[in-house]
């Protein structure tokens, strides 16, 4: 509404019917605003000024603030369409049904804006900002403009346009965690590099701009020109159309963030380029629905086979530089669940293993090698941890590597037992490294993989506040059958689901008793075995028999 002075002192309309007009326009456009507002959840606006919505909800008068805000803007619209009858009286009904047009087409754009991510794209998202934002702007400008045929009408047009694009790159990162479509999330979707097609885009209309500018004639060149130069210093101050010099990245840098960063974290220490797309690693397949929302990042669940995943995610190789410093805790209590059930795992290795050559990979602590080691395994292991290297060192030497999965071979050989003890949720292409692991087993060798059950009573009771739902370092979250689809597709024959037996003693407390009654156990944890068929073919077997 700040606009509408510069546009009125060239437009010049008769200002006792501007006024009548604009109380209406004004009083659809703020219910408008109140509707987005309830929608996006939005609890400032423009980071400055606090909602409606969020006024409600920390008025303690206030029982339902959703409802409340709702009705709110129910009745802005009813006073809004009394109000364009009264005024309608006075001049026409011509004007009025434009700026009840207006606002069909912008409550179009927030339904349109709640499509799934998988249909974004370059030109759906220029429909919604026709839609969303430009209608939307027109609801105002009807009352200065009621014929819409003032020469600086198509300026405007083109300029609101661009302004929505201005704020995306903004608001990019509050955008993205509440999945609602950018332009930088449209072009991160596609081949290109997404900071340089934005910069090309809003360029392109820099200079789509200057063309209708110079094209109109005094006054409304002027007033024209100084809306360009606005749109001009926007994208200067966003950092966008500005000589660069080209910079040497910083490998040796902290990143400064944790775990438990959210996505606006990210996005503001590293940039938008920070977040990555990806479909289902399950099945391949990029058509998915939303399924749940933590730290910003949105889970969702893949439509062909069920399994839930991040998308888009933080890239991989910023998950490992994190890891890398956060390096594990000894005293971590997941480390020490792990130790509690060492034995009976290896009693179920030690039954079913054809031989006894035995690889953990992410062995962490190292509690599994350990009581491995006194079941008579040959015991080696892989892990990215420096600090679990060092640890483990003086106890196995050579036995142990550091590597990261997803870039090396094994080494060592082929082995009749494998152990993934929660390592698949961390990878971004876990088929890729199951397949891997594959070739480095003999025929009839055992897979164990534990993850974290989507569909254990721990995510039923605590949702996405499960300490399990971390979508920073945990990338996909199985259930049994997106499991097991997996480990069929990477060529492994599962051989049943492991339920591990209830704690004894002091170990087991009021809470795992409760979770066991409940039907659940103690980790929420979704644990397979698997096998190698016996037909299959393992070139380090080959390997490891010449060798000998």
């Amino acid at each position: 509404m700040g606009d509408l002075p510069y546009f009125a002192a060239v437009i010049g309309p008769d200002p006792i019917s501007f006024r009548q007009r604009l109380a209406p326009c004004a009083l659809l456009y703020l219910a408008g605003r109140i509707i987005d507002d309830l929608i996006d959840r939005h609890y400032l606006y423009r980071g400055l000024r606090p909602t409606l919505l969020a006024d409600l909800l920390e008025s303690k008068a206030c029982g339902n603030p959703d409802a409340m805000t709702f009705v709110t803007a129910l009745l802005l619209c009813f006073e809004s369409m009394g109000n364009l009858l009264a005024s309608s009286r006075e001049t026409s009904l011509e004007w009025a049904s434009k700026v009840i047009e207006a606002n069909r087409r912008a409550l179009i754009g927030l339904m349109l804006e709640q499509t799934g991510r998988e249909n974004w794209t370059p030109a759906y998202y220029d429909r919604l900002i026709q839609l969303k934002n430009v209608d939307y702007w027109r609801i105002l400008y009807a009352a200065l403009d009621p014929s819409f045929l003032s020469p600086l009408y198509p300026f405007l047009c083109a300029y609101y346009a661009l302004a929505q694009k201005l704020n995306d790159v903004q608001g990019y990162a509050r955008d993205e965690s509440q999945g609602i479509p950018n332009l930088i999330s449209i072009y991160r979707m596609g081949d290109q590099d997404p900071l340089e097609a934005v910069e090309k885009t809003i360029g392109s209309d820099l200079v789509e701009l200057g063309i209708l500018a110079h094209a109109l004639s005094e006054p409304e060149r002027s007033v024209a020109l100084v809306k360009l130069f606005e749109s001009q210093q926007e994208a200067h101050r966003l950092g966008l159309l500005r000589p660069r010099d080209p910079e040497p990245e910083r490998r040796d840098a902290r990143l400064d963030l944790f775990w438990h960063s959210t996505l606006n974290d990210f996005v503001e220490r590293l940039g938008p380029e920070s977040l990555e797309d990806a479909a289902c690693p399950v099945c391949g397949v990029a058509q998915f629905s939303y399924f749940c929302r933590a730290q910003g990042f949105a889970l969702n669940r893949c439509q062909t086979c069920g399994h839930v995943f991040v998308n888009p995610r933080i890239r991989a190789d910023i998950q490992r530089r994190l890891a890398d410093e956060l390096e594990i805790d000894f005293q971590d209590p997941f480390l020490e669940s792990q130790r509690l059930g060492a034995e009976y795992l290896c009693r179920l290795l030690r039954k079913h293993a054809p031989g006894p050559r035995l690889l953990d990979i992410g062995f962490g602590g190292g509690y599994l090698m350990r009581m491995a080691r006194a079941y008579a395994f040959q015991v080696y292991g892989l892990d990215s941890s420096a600090t679990s290297m060092e640890h483990l060192a003086p106890l196995f030497g050579r036995r142990i590597k550091r590597v990261c999965l997803s870039d090396s071979e094994l080494p060592w050989g082929a082995f009749d037992v494998s152990v993934m003890s929660h390592v698949l949720e961390h990878l971004a292409e876990p088929a890729k490294v199951l397949t891997r692991v594959r070739q480095a087993m003999n025929r009839r060798a055992i897979l164990y993989v534990a993850v974290p059950d989507i569909e254990s009573l721990q995510f039923c009771i605590f949702g996405n506040r499960w300490d399990a739902i971390n979508p920073v370092a945990h990338y996909q979250f199985f259930s049994e059958a997106s499991l097991t689809r997996l480990l069929e597709q990477c060529g492994f024959e599962v051989i049943r689901r492991i339920r591990h037996p209830p704690l004894r003693g002091r170990g087991q407390t009021r809470w795992m008793k409760l979770f066991r009654r409940l039907g659940g156990d103690e980790s929420g944890e979704l644990a397979m075995l698997a096998r190698v068929p016996g037909d299959s073919y393992s070139p380090n077997s080959e390997k490891q028999l010449l060798a000998l």
